[in-house]
């Protein structure tokens, strides 16, 4: 099939040669002198006229301190009216670099040598570190001094010079200045002309019928392209409003909205998805809402965010796809009756666009290749950089980086960042695939999927979620969720539950070095350095063992004694290995417990080779037996199981022995206890079989760290030793000493009451809660009534359990957040300084509930637990 480009035609770019930021401006200021064309809260509106003034007084000024056009003015200042102003006035008689405030002093070492800056603009009373960078370096510090205007303000420069270039700047002249996010590279200088950005300007405004009755909430930065010409330049060109706000501030987001009576704002996804987040609790303001359209840029959009955000404001959802070096709109979708299309970014709206492969040849529509575009609103070229515009430039087109594909409509759709693809043993996975499927999780509210390195594969697949408020998933939940709809080698192999995902300073998400920011890295590679001793299959049964577990694990050597968690096997592994082992053995079911007990081939050969399977009732599990040192028992939390001790055991280093206990009645078959005294006995019967004497090591995590508490009591009633107590995420179960009105007290009563009220409302969607493991492949209703039961079986004897002031030593960490429990760390801390007679130790740790025991947070846990471990063995004080 022969290609045709695909090309978008812009009757702007007929006249560019008489675009400029001030043309723009002057056009507006001649035909509706009072129009707003600046608004802030809090401050009076800047009309066009005077902003026009305002330009040509700017552009005075620069050129009496010696600047001119095509002179680089370096300009940090907040986000705000004074951003947007100075842009424009900048822009206007010289070239202006905008720069992250919130950088260092390093980094604006790094950019303003890079820029080769003759000015810095700082706001009066400004502690920026970038002073102290320009004056080092020799240049002109400018100060600015906002008047009584929305955005006019005054200049102060100490030196006056006389400029070589004065005037107002030209179509070809530099206007702006950008790097691009180095998240790969030194980042690069992006030089864009004022027929750039205004042609680029025009074409948003042509895409999206901006009228200059139209008002535009801005809520993205101002030393970005889609904050500075999405949102700004783009208005005026149309004459209309722009409300420039401080920043984006989700709870202040409704109230501006309101207020300012916006008819449209532009922002990335995850800015949408925290407005989304707050949507329900602002119904007022929205039915009244003046909106009649919503843009989204700067990164994909998933289809879920754009359904609830038109469910949520009844206005179409425009997406477009825009970038630094297009001077930010590349393609769009178009307002209604046009097709907007979930998941595409829409027809070409500004340059030409095409598909390419990797020899250089345009590719037929439906083929996917690499995104290239060329027009007039696209760079010539990265600044003193020849390598990388050999690279970025084939056959006069921008090579994007984007991989994609347009439709039988030519509609495009990108499929992926090319250096955002994850690489595993050969595989290309896409991780916007994977994204699209953990958000259709209904406890998931954001995801991102992202490349970990792997030391035999290359890459394996990794994601990072936030959960929805009130909801509860785990690893598992999640893993399972992914396996039903994505083929195995897709399947996140590693999932951290985090309450915000790291973002850039745009709110982007940068998939390239999340696995290192997450703290990944180091622990994936640790993990796979835990070497034993090869020792080759011996009996038939090992040999069929070996086969397997080398398949799912994909590992071409595995020796017996190879311990299935030090391999990195997670539980998704397990059942495919459980899986083919019923196969090859022709058996029904085999329990996923045989893992717990049996985590080597030697151990579950020696099990799987007797006529009838035995799982041992035990509920002590050796999770890491070897080791020198005393060991530690940790009680299970509230679903009775103890996989996700195994990141600590693993971080917490081989030299420490480290056992956990599983509830009993996870048989389905065992009756199980109602009084927390009665569990502690069976546990401690249980250790003192394998311990008969102390000192003792105990730890419990949530409802277990109440079971752990008896455990040392009963411990010291038997005249035993306990070193140490551990308490990870627990808090008290109920209201004590009610008689007191002290604020422990207070806070505990609304803790009761609140997970009273928890357990109730959500008493259907705990149904939908998995337990770490599932001991059976075809999972009924009843069996999520077991775990719905477990779980608020455990909570209910926990309840009724009344402690008594313990004299020996406790070390408790405590999550930093949580949903359930109140959210102030404190006062979940506060309630065990009234039972401890001893010393008392506690810690607030990074994450939630469950994920303090994931990678990445487990390790600052476990590095911190050990220090306390090291003392404890040997008995001395902490």
């Amino acid at each position: 099939m022969e290609y045709r480009p695909v090309v978008a035609v812009d009757s702007s770019t007929s006249n560019a040669s008489n675009l400029t930021v001030h043309t723009f401006v002057l056009k507006w200021a001649k035909r509706t002198p009072d129009a707003i064309a600046i608004l802030a809260p809090g401050r009076p509106p800047l009309t066009y006229g005077l902003l026009n003034s305002h330009i040509e007084n700017t552009v005075r000024t620069l050129n009496r301190m010696g600047i001119g056009r095509n002179d680089r003015v370096a300009v940090v200042l907040p986000d705000g009216p004074e951003g947007a102003v100075a842009f424009m006035s900048v822009a206007s008689g010289a070239t202006c670099a905008p720069i992250n405030p919130c950088y260092q002093a390093e980094e604006f070492d790094f950019f303003l040598s890079d820029l080769k800056a003759k000015a810095l603009v700082v706001q009066t009373g400004m502690d920026s570190p970038a002073i102290g960078v320009a004056k080092r370096k020799g240049i002109d510090l400018i100060r600015l001094s906002p008047m009584s205007e929305a955005d006019a303000f005054t200049l102060d420069c100490e030196k006056n010079k006389f400029s070589t270039a004065p005037g107002f700047a030209k179509p070809s002249d530099v206007a702006l200045v950008l790097h691009t996010s180095g998240t790969t590279a030194r980042p690069k200088i992006v030089p864009l002309t004022h027929s750039n950005i205004c042609i680029s300007a025009n074409n948003i405004r042509e895409s999206l019928k901006l009228e200059n009755n139209d008002c535009c909430l801005n809520i993205m930065p101002l030393f970005h392209i889609h904050g500075l010409i999405g949102a700004v330049l783009s208005s005026v060109s149309a004459g209309a409003s722009i409300v420039c706000t401080p920043g984006f501030h989700a709870p202040r987001f409704f109230e501006l909205m309101r207020d300012f009576r916006a008819t449209w704002f532009t922002a990335v996804p995850t800015m949408h998805q925290a407005i989304l987040a707050r949507a329900e609790e602002k119904k007022d303001i929205i039915k009244d809402c003046r909106l009649r359209f919503i843009r989204s840029c700067s990164s994909a959009l998933p289809p879920q965010v754009m359904a609830d955000l038109e469910k949520t404001f009844n206005v179409s959802v425009i997406e477009a796809y825009g970038m630094t070096e297009a001077a930010h709109q590349i393609a769009s979708n178009p307002l209604p009756p046009g097709k907007r299309k979930a998941g595409s970014v829409g027809i070409a709206s500004g340059p030409e666009i095409a598909i390419m492969d990797d020899k250089g040849n345009l590719v037929a529509r439906g083929e996917v290749g690499e995104i290239v575009i060329r027009g007039a609103n696209v760079t010539k070229g990265y600044e003193d950089n020849p390598e990388a515009n050999k690279k970025a430039f084939i056959n006069g087109w921008f090579r994007t980086g984007d991989q994609g594909c347009f439709d039988e409509d030519d509609y495009l759709t990108i499929t992926n960042r090319i250096k955002e693809i994850i690489n595993r043993a050969g595989e290309k996975i896409s991780p916007r695939e994977i994204d699209e499927v953990l958000l259709s999780h209904p406890s998931i509210s954001q995801a991102v999927t992202f490349a970990v390195p792997h030391p035999r594969l290359g890459e394996d697949v990794a994601a990072a979620v936030v959960l929805r408020d009130n909801t509860t998933a785990t690893e598992w939940d999640i893993q399972e969720f992914a396996a039903s709809r994505l083929a195995d080698f897709k399947i996140p192999r590693h999932i951290l539950i985090v309450d915000q995902i790291p973002k850039g300073s745009t709110g982007k998400i940068q998939r390239v070095g999340l696995a290192e920011k997450l703290g990944l890295t180091k622990s994936v590679i640790a993990r796979f350095a835990l070497k034993t001793e090869y020792k080759a299959p011996s009996t038939p049964m090992e040999e069929k063992l070996a086969k397997i577990w080398s398949k799912v694990l994909e590992i071409d050597r595995i020796g017996v004694n190879d311990n299935f968690f030090q391999l990195g096997g997670d539980s998704i592994q397990a059942r495919l290995i459980i899986s083919h082992i019923c196969d090859a053995l022709k058996r029904e079911k085999i329990p996923l417990a045989i893992f717990l007990h049996a985590p080597t081939i030697e151990k579950m050969a020696c099990i799987l080779s007797r006529k009838e399977l035995i799982i041992p009732p035990t509920s002590l599990v050796a999770i890491q037996s070897g080791g020198f040192k005393l060991p530690i028992y940790f009680v299970h939390a509230c679903l009775g199981e103890i996989w996700f001790f195994a990141d600590m055991a693993r971080q917490l280093g081989q030299e420490q022995p480290f056992y956990a206990l599983r509830t009993q009645d996870l048989d389905w078959k065992t009756p199980p206890f109602n009084r927390v005294e009665d569990m502690a006995t069976h546990y401690l019967r249980e250790i003192q079989a394998i311990q008969p004497e102390g000192p003792y090591l105990l730890g419990g995590f949530g409802v277990g760290g109440i079971i752990a508490f008896e455990m040392a009591h009963q411990l010291i009633s038997q005249s035993e030793k306990v070193n140490m107590l551990v308490l990870l995420d627990t808090v008290l179960p109920k209201p004590f000493q009610l008689g007191k009105s002290s604020p422990s007290s207070l806070i505990s009563r609304i803790y009761y009451l609140r997970r009273i009220a928890f357990c109730v409302k959500y008493r259907e969607l705990l149904k939908t809660v998995r337990a770490f493991l599932d001991y059976r492949f075809r999972r009924t209703s009843q069996k999520n009534d077991f775990y719905t039961e477990m779980w608020m079986r455990a909570h209910q004897v926990a309840d009724k359990y009344v402690p008594r002031v313990y004299s020996g030593r406790i070390v408790l960490f405590m999550s930093e957040t949580t949903r359930v429990f109140p959210r102030h760390p404190s006062a979940r801390i506060d309630p065990w300084r009234e039972f401890s007679a001893g010393p008392f130790y506690a810690h607030v740790v990074r994450g939630e509930h469950l994920s303090i025991v994931m990678e990445p947070n487990v390790q600052a846990l476990a590095q911190k637990l050990r220090e306390y471990l090291d003392k404890a063995s040997t008995g001395e004080a902490l």
